[in-house]
């Protein structure tokens, strides 16, 4: 617009000083008030970035358009104009080079969170428990109660009804992870675990529970002042520098669910779903897709004996057509697949909480329990 309203006579002294500054290649400077545009010239390339047409060839006018070969207007500038076609060509060449850099950091980055054991070394005082926690387990007959009423708050059996499992208690690593460890030790003394169940079992692998959700349906529901919104671990090596998969009894917070995740962002909260394994395998699933909290001390029998819960399982047929739904991106595959493990009875918590100190010292007395 300001270009519009200069008067021809106007443009024509700008080309002309243009002009004489392309010929001569001396060093002129020349502030065109009308345009608000520095003309500071040299070496024969303008820090111009637009030329009136009367100005020259068009590859003049392309010169002027890329700053004279340097990154900016101002660079340009404060050099006093001055850029040969070497500067330029170097100031390319540079330039290449920090894109060169900057995509061997990028690729850096990526292989860190990719590998992440390789960039920390563990100590004993990473893997030293500074807290225990317990869940007292109870397994119903079905997967919910089959004579409830319309509106029920609870649909699975009553605490009279369920067999008692027994007790699991796990250690926490406190000093390894102490962000998602207080986050998952704030749920367990909000009760948030209470009365919640195991949402999934993979024989062999990893049992799955507290999903956020209603508590309605077993699963957990938190505030933002219980566990906060966000988890510093998630973004730190040294988080997973610990392998989730590597030995049973090992308990991390799972954050492969994509479900979970999205829920959890809804209720703008953070995530305290874990998983606990099995054995007598490895579990690679679970590897750089959890954070370890920490590692089962005592009532592995009871993690066995949830691992032995009838699941609700696809038959060959069914899982080839979920994949062929699924290469064709239809959603429908993805939410079949979720009920894929779903235990036939429900394994509910019946109530959780911090082992106190005194607990802990009689335990120790007692004997550690065996490694699975």
């Amino acid at each position: 617009r300001r270009w519009r309203r200069q008067t021809r006579q106007e443009r024509g002294e700008s080309a002309a000083i243009d002009r004489r500054q392309s010929a001569t290649g001396g060093a002129m400077e020349h502030w065109k008030g009308a345009t608000g545009t520095w003309t500071g010239t040299g070496g024969g390339t303008s820090c111009l970035r637009r030329l009136p047409r009367s100005a020259g060839p068009r590859e003049g006018r392309k010169k002027a358009r890329s700053w004279g070969g340097t990154r900016t207007r101002r660079e340009c500038c404060a050099r006093g104009g001055v850029v040969s076609g070497e500067e330029r060509l170097g100031g390319e060449a540079a330039g290449a080079k920090r894109r060169t850099f900057t995509l061997l950091g990028a690729a850096a980055a990526v292989s860190s969170l990719v590998r992440p054991a390789e960039a920390y070394e563990l100590t004993e005082e990473d893997l030293a428990f500074t807290d225990t926690v317990y869940f007292d387990v109870g397994l119903c007959s079905t997967a919910t109660k089959q004579d409830r009423t319309l509106g029920a708050k609870n649909i699975f059996c009553t605490e009279r009804e369920r067999a008692y499992l027994g007790r699991v208690e796990i250690g926490l690593y406190g000093n390894l992870v102490p962000e998602s460890v207080a986050k998952f030790k704030g749920a367990v003394e909000a009760g948030a675990y209470d009365q919640t169940i195991v949402h999934k079992v993979l024989k062999g692998q990893f049992i799955l529970a507290g999903k956020p959700g209603s508590r309605k349906y077993g699963e957990v529901e938190l505030s933002e002042d219980e566990v906060g919104k966000t988890n510093g671990d998630l973004v730190k090596a040294k988080a997973f520098a610990v392998k989730a998969g590597a030995r049973p009894g090992r308990v991390s917070l799972y954050l492969a669910d994509d479900r979970s995740q999205l829920e959890a962002e809804r209720r703008r909260v953070a995530n305290v779903e874990f998983a606990v394994t099995t054995g007598p395998g490895p579990a690679p699933d679970l590897d750089d897709e959890a954070v370890v909290i920490g590692q089962v001390t005592k009532g592995f029998d009871v993690i066995a004996e949830i691992s032995e819960v009838p699941t609700f399982q696809p038959n060959t047929n069914l899982k080839s057509f979920n994949k062929f739904a699924a290469l064709l991106g239809d959603d429908r595959a993805n939410n079949a697949r979720g009920i894929w493990g779903k235990p036939r009875k429900a394994v509910i918590f019946s109530a959780s909480g911090v082992v106190k100190a005194a607990d802990t010292a009689a335990g120790e007395e007692a004997g550690p329990m065996p490694v699975p």
